[in-house]
């Protein structure tokens, strides 16, 4: 009985709206992967001015990653204690492959970054890696031409976008001694002042659909704008990030503000908006929240105490095995390369391998990267976005030759900084709440 009240102001609101409800967005615009064409057939050319048919090339692949008198560092230094920069040539192919190691048992961390504070956002790999103090980095996942995250992401313990894309994950422990690369198991909460608990199935990834709640924070920018013609209510942070009572997730405290059903959308106003369709359950549960209460919000990838994600497609080792299957786009053909590994002893390789340049590097096809990173030790490893965006960042420099001729602006970056994250938890003691 208590919730008949909100129910029938859902319904008297809902009536209003019934004719220009948005419908629930279809076909979200797919991550830009920067492929070109399908690759050849055999004995055409693979590479314009290469004079070597995609076959040739192929087998002297398969022959290199065979072969270890075939690698050959050609240039090797230390960035920064637990830092090195090496640089692999593999001449019969021709392959050119920039490997950064990082030991997070040392000083330096590993970071997620958007391009800008708000999406959308693009900005060259050189630019973000300043902008955050990096002493290095590549590009991250893959993004659309529009500036938006095409898989979840989770940028100093908060998340900032939740996805239905097939794809893994980049994941670590805040102290850094777990890194999970797999498929993530996405979860997102909410549990009221009376205890209840119910899922949020979208974060600044669209509108509702049916049966669905999705939530819009201040980085959802124009690119997820709140929705008109829904119920909606604000919330306010009150409380810092951290570990959920139960669980995997990391929980932040709302308080509970305006509430309403509208054609006009409800701003964000530096809070949360969580809204769902007119005339629904979920509708209805928005609107039986007390102004003024505590709203739990609590949000996992799968493992515990994670603060920073990124994601990619396809996985490409899973204990050193690799695991992509069957792969005939465009995609899985020959182009150059970035890529993300977490070796035996529990260190990063950030990896870029160039590419549609014959006489330097002719790139990789999917099943070769997952060779490659392998061969450099790799037990586990995701494929970031590649082609023209494949760009790796080292103190201010760009190292390898993006096949632009220059730097694709990008939006989102893998970066490793000289010492402990200035922005999560463990160097923010007693700052203040916020929402992103």
């Amino acid at each position: 009985m208590k919730r008949a009240r909100p129910l029938l102001l859902a319904v008297a609101c809902a009536l209003a709206l019934l004719g220009s409800v948005a419908s629930p967005q279809a076909g979200r615009s797919s991550a830009d992967t920067g492929a070109r064409a399908a690759r050849p057939a055999g004995g055409a050319p693979a590479q314009e001015g290469s004079g070597r048919s995609e076959r040739a090339i192929a087998r002297a692949a398969r022959h290199a990653l065979t072969t270890p008198s075939a690698w050959k560092t050609i240039k090797s230094k230390k960035v920064a204690p637990g830092l090195t920069f090496r640089v692999v040539q593999v001449k019969q192919v021709p392959w050119r492959i920039f490997v950064l190691t990082a030991d997070l048992g040392t000083r330096i961390a590993l970071d997620t970054a958007l391009a800008g504070d708000r999406l959308p956002a693009k900005r060259h790999t050189s630019a973000i890696a300043k902008r955050e103090g990096a002493i290095a980095a590549v590009n991250g996942d893959f993004g659309s031409s529009y500036g938006g995250l095409a898989h979840a992401f989770a940028m100093d313990g908060h998340l900032i976008h939740s996805s239905t894309q097939t794809g893994a994950e980049l994941a670590w422990s805040l102290d850094e001694k777990e890194i999970h690369v797999a498929a993530p198991h996405q979860l997102v909460t909410a549990t009221d002042a009376s205890g209840l608990t119910w899922p949020i199935e979208r974060w600044n990834d669209g509108p509702p659909g049916v049966g669905e709640v999705a939530a819009f924070t201040p980085t959802g920018g124009s690119l997820e704008p709140t929705p008109g013609a829904s119920c909606s209510v604000r919330l306010t942070p009150s409380g810092p990030v951290a570990p959920a009572t139960s669980g995997t997730g990391l929980s932040q405290t709302f308080v509970v503000g305006e509430s309403s059903c509208s054609e006009t959308p409800l701003e964000r106003n530096g809070g949360i908006v969580l809204s769902a369709l007119p005339l629904s359950d979920e509708a209805a549960r928005l609107l039986s929240l007390a102004p003024g209460s505590n709203l739990v919000i609590t949000w996992s990838l799968g493992w515990p105490n994670v603060y920073d994600a990124i994601g990619g497609y396809p996985l490409l080792l899973d204990e050193r095995k690799d695991v992509i299957g069957e792969c005939a786009t465009s995609l899985c053909g020959r182009n150059p390369r970035t890529a993300v590994g977490v070796t035996a002893a529990g260190k990063v390789l950030l990896v870029v391998v160039d590419g549609r340049q014959p006489r330097w590097s002719v790139g990789a096809t999917l099943h070769e990267l997952a060779g490659i990173m392998r061969r450099l030790g790799a037990v586990d490893a995701l494929n970031l976005d590649g082609g023209g965006s494949s760009t790796m960042v080292v103190r201010g420099t760009v190292v390898n030759r993006p096949s632009d001729g220059g730097e694709r602006s990008i939006t989102s970056a893998l970066l490793v900084l000289p010492g402990p994250d200035p922005d999560e938890p463990a160097s923010l003691e007693g700052s203040g709440p916020g929402a992103r």
